[in-house]
């Protein structure tokens, strides 16, 4: 038998080093295995730290939403949807109805958290009518808060 092409490549290109086999699913209880080097199998990926991670804010982002409909409540300056904000102004202004649809959130929560950021001196509010704008401060909003 001649030695086929793929053999070739494979002595040839160097390994990838992506094809790390099987193992077995690190929950205790599941007999499953898993590939390429992955620590959980599919029905117990929630428990790799990285997606527990991403859960986590998720449910962050949940419980900032939920503060933003309410009247008196405030953000934390470090929260989800100012460090979001302060990101998306770098590229243009908003109204309250294009960041409500950007975060999927209702326009009053949107005009609640325009309103903040302009109290925290974060960016420039802007009345159009019967709609706020947002608008960034350049680069002011990328330096770190005075003392």
């Amino acid at each position: 038998m001649g030695v086929s092409v793929f053999d070739v490549f494979r002595r040839v290109l160097p390994d990838s080093g992506q094809h790390k086999g099987t193992s077995n699913c690190q929950d205790k209880e599941c007999l499953k295995s898993t590939r390429e080097g992955k620590p959980f199998c599919s029905m117990h990926i929630e428990q790799a730290p990285y997606i527990k991670n991403i859960l986590r804010q998720l449910a962050d982002r949940n419980e900032e939403a939920k503060l933003l409909e309410k009247r008196s409540a405030r953000l934390d300056p470090d929260s989800f949807f100012i460090r979001e904000t302060l990101l998306l102004l770098r590229t243009k202004d908003f109204t309250s109805k294009a960041l409500g649809r950007h975060f999927a959130m209702s326009n009053y929560a949107a005009k609640r958290l325009i309103a903040q950021m302009h109290r925290d001196g974060l960016a420039k509010e802007i009345k159009t009518g019967s709609d706020v704008t947002i608008s960034g401060l350049g680069e002011r909003d990328l330096r770190e808060p005075e003392e």
